[in-house]
């Protein structure tokens, strides 16, 4: 099965069912990784307790053996329902998928919010089976409101609705990540993963500040980049115009491979993303629209796509 899903993304966006692409790839990273993948919270530390035969040796607090010479136990206070609320960059920079080719749906390079779509598929499979409740928001509504909401709701139904609000999305107008991230604050904490560009007006200031206010009331927040090999300098070499989809009346020269000065200026303005958030406790993730999803997650799980 593993094999069978370690496919290019743009074929895994063309099979309908999203339920069944994030089951059968998150069966494809095999067992004992559900919890692994999104950790943080679920068991929050409670108090010691004397060691009773049958507990645990897991719980075992050997620094405490050692100063006291007895056993004890760490007792944990289960947080069952954790929100794991996915937060989607809809703002229309995310609707582009490379310089020659805009492909239709399921045909040709993914764009960075079909391929952010599959990623919620696969981790909000990943979400269900450790037992969080996965929610979605995604900007680009007008006025910097949501274009879309689901609340994180139990049952079978609530995420057939999120798969199907994923199914159809669309990018919408432009907005900052702030001001969701600000609405997303006024839940219970949980977990929150938030997938853009990370494309700001700001450079990313307003943004990096409101996610460290999350993570400072207890959230556990993964950032997770995506980006198209065009941008990040691996396509085509030619001299190109280039049109901001947030502002297309605004064209720029340009020829992002082979260009030192836009793969420095890229790679540093990421970089000070990056640390800003890491900094805050933020987990920073990187991913290609290319990137076979079975490999990358993978990679994540074992520290290696991780800054």
């Amino acid at each position: 099965m593993a094999a069978k899903f370690d496919l290019p993304p743009e074929l895994l966006d063309g099979i309908e069912d999203l339920a069944w692409v994030g089951r059968q790839v998150a069966r494809g990273l095999g067992p004992g990784v559900h919890r692994s993948t999104l950790v943080g919270l679920g068991e929050d530390f409670e108090r010691h307790r004397p060691y009773q035969q049958g507990d645990d040796l897991r719980h075992l607090d050997w620094r405490l053996l050692a100063r006291t010479d007895r056993l004890h136990v760490r007792r944990y206070r289960e947080t069952t329902n954790v929100r794991t609320t996915f937060i989607v960059d809809g703002s229309p920079s995310m609707g582009f998928a490379g310089i020659e080719v805009q492909p239709q749906r399921g045909k040709g390079p993914l764009t960075k919010l079909r391929y952010a779509v599959l990623l919620v598929a696969v981790l909000g499979h990943l979400a269900r089976d450790a037992g969080d409740l996965p929610g979605l928001v995604v900007s680009g509504g007008p006025d910097g409101t949501p274009l879309h909401i689901q609340p994180a709701r139990p049952g079978r139904e609530a995420w057939h609705a999120l798969l199907h609000a994923l199914h159809g999305l669309e990018v919408g107008e432009p907005a900052p990540l702030a001001p969701i991230l600000t609405r997303v604050g006024g839940l219970p904490r949980g977990r929150v993963v938030i997938l853009s560009d990370f494309l700001q007006d700001d450079q990313g200031e307003a943004f990096w500040t409101q996610a460290g206010h999350l993570r400072a009331r207890g959230d556990d927040v993964t950032a997770i980049r995506i980006l198209t090999p065009d941008e990040l300098g691996q396509g085509s070499a030619a001299d190109g115009l280039f049109a901001d989809p947030e502002d297309p009346d605004r064209a720029i020269p340009g020829r992002p491979r082979g260009d030192r000065g836009y793969i420095e200026r890229l790679e540093g303005y990421y970089r000070r993303v990056a640390l800003e958030l890491e900094d805050r406790g933020v987990l920073w993730w990187e991913a290609c629209t290319t990137d076979p999803l079975l490999p990358l997650l993978r990679g994540w799980i074992r520290g290696e796509g991780r800054r």
